[in-house]
């Protein structure tokens, strides 16, 4: 059965929409955050109901040593816990270019590790009280 959340997934709808996002307080283009080794920090915590309908994120290294975490509605455990790059189907810390329905990623160094890639995620993913979006830091280095 094809699921109507897919099928409509570039169907506006009425709602409120909103938006987490790093930004450069001084007007600059100095738009990220730097994660010191070891720490994590909260990208977006929306209270719900609601559904997360785009991701999206620049990375230049630490595909494997940082982990998307994503924790739904106050559960005592998350239900994304994974390296980042895999989660955006980059595997082994390997940048690729490529498109699909639900994913993206878009680089000028393919086929090789450790470079810069632009990451998008529109996969719908829906809650009820809460969602909380984290990013873990377990490399040795700044991130």
């Amino acid at each position: 059965m094809y699921d109507s959340t897919l099928r409509d997934l570039a169907t506006l709808r009425p709602g409120k929409t909103g938006r987490f996002s790093s930004w450069d307080t001084s007007g600059g283009n100095a738009d990220y955050w730097t994660l010191p080794a070891g720490q994590s920090r909260v990208l977006a915590d929306i209270k719900g109901p609601g559904r997360i309908t785009h991701i999206w994120m620049t990375q230049g290294r630490h595909y494997r040593e940082c982990l998307l975490k994503i924790t739904w509605d106050n559960a005592k455990h998350p239900s994304v816990l994974c390296p980042l790059g895999d989660f955006f189907g980059l595997g082994h810390g390997m940048v690729n270019s490529y498109q699909s329905l639900l994913f993206t990623a878009s680089t000028g160094a393919n086929n090789q590790f450790e470079q810069g890639c632009a990451l998008n995620c529109y996969a719908p993913m829906p809650f009820g009280q809460r969602a909380v979006v984290e990013l873990i830091n377990e490399s040795r280095e700044a991130h």
